[in-house]
């Protein structure tokens, strides 16, 4: 079915019409009270509503596909170290970090591998503009013989694709009888994995608003906003620092300190009077952790940054990380959650007592 037009009519709501049938011959209307859009960049409500853009940065291209028979990074590493860390690295996501932007590897358990290029140079994004998706991919890979080796006896489980501007978001994220989903009013990058755990918070705060009525529809899209606010803050940040990698490993902190913090917080407190749906997505609306983000980003523009980065993160650090001990490799650390527990407000008996919590156990 593909829908091809939306009318707006006061007080009887939306009405859509479009065709159905395997040759999309047979006209279809709808009638509805509410709107939701879940497509994605330029979706069905970005073509039919006056939504302005809002210009983003930073401006990236994505070459990316699905791969089937990769080799092992460290059988094409040529004996580089790679330190034995607390999970197998072949099992997790793995970025790499290049002189262009970065790569993703995701493999999954069936064995096919999500990988793609992110490229933030403009210069780079400039050569990758006339190649075709085939082009832009093996372009790529010869700049870098390990990955080139590491990908050369792979085969793709469907054709490479090409994003020539990854990143897209729109002045509104509702309105009058409508509302769209994250992905559909806000992109900005996939290195902190953002899409899927925002968009299931945002799923829950309308399933809300379905029970309620729509009048919340308008903190619904206030509160997009002022998280797409943070997340840009945050990835600008990275992409500034990733000629650097100690300082971009040290930023990347920031994340996983308010990660953890928001989902221990979730499991082994009380949740707030309006439930957590309402919590702003990675510290946005706590005053603690948009002071730690902003700290964060100032600590990493000057000297001694790695002995400052603790300090920085310490309000929301339950995790133990910007441990020097550690070599950058975490393991899931239920003391050092015990011996943090005073950030939440809680005991270490609290936790202990908790710790099934943490499974789903109630």
């Amino acid at each position: 079915m593909d829908l091809n037009g939306v009318e707006a009519r006061p007080g009887n709501g939306w009405h859509l019409s479009g065709l159905s049938g395997t040759h999309r011959t047979r006209p279809v209307r709808f009638e509805a009270d509410l709107l939701i859009d879940a497509s994605g960049p330029g979706g069905f409500l970005a073509r039919h509503l006056p939504i302005p853009r809002v210009e983003t940065e930073p401006r990236t291209t994505l070459v990316f596909g699905h791969f089937e028979g990769m080799a092992d990074f460290a059988e094409v590493a040529g004996g580089a170290a790679l330190p034995p860390g607390p999970y197998p690295d072949e099992q997790a996501a793995v970025h790499h970090i290049l002189e262009e932007g970065w790569m993703y590897v995701l493999p999954f358990d069936h064995g096919t591998v999500s990988a793609g290029f992110v490229i933030a140079d403009d210069r780079a994004r400039e050569e990758l503009a006339p190649l075709s998706p085939d082009q832009a991919w093996g372009h790529l890979l010869a700049r870098y013989p390990t990955l080139r080796d590491q990908f050369a006896p792979a085969r793709p489980a469907k054709p490479i694709g090409k994003i020539p501007r990854l990143q897209h978001r729109l002045a509104q994220a509702s309105g009058d009888g409508w509302a769209l989903l994250p992905h559909a009013y806000c992109f900005l990058s996939p290195l902190f994995s953002t899409g899927i755990a925002w968009s299931l918070l945002a799923v829950e705060r309308l399933a809300l608003l379905l029970e309620r009525g729509p009048e919340g529809l308008q903190r619904y899209g206030d509160l997009l906003s002022r998280e797409a606010d943070h997340i840009q803050k945050l990835v600008a940040g990275a992409y500034a620092m990733m000629g650097d990698f100690d300082r971009f490993a040290a930023g990347s902190l920031y994340y996983f300190a308010a990660a953890s913090f928001a989902e221990a917080s979730q499991r082994l407190l009380p949740p707030p009077e309006d439930g957590w749906a309402w919590t702003g997505f990675l510290g946005s609306t706590d005053p603690v952790t948009r002071e730690t983000l902003t700290r964060v980003l100032e600590t990493l523009r000057g000297p001694g940054f790695e002995e400052e980065i603790r300090t920085a993160i310490a309000p929301r650090n339950l995790a133990g990380l910007a441990d020097p001990g550690r070599n950058r490799l975490y393991p899931v650390d239920l003391e050092s959650l015990v011996e943090s527990s005073d950030l939440l407000g809680l005991t270490p008996e609290d936790i202990r007592r908790q710790i099934p919590r943490l499974r789903g156990a109630s």
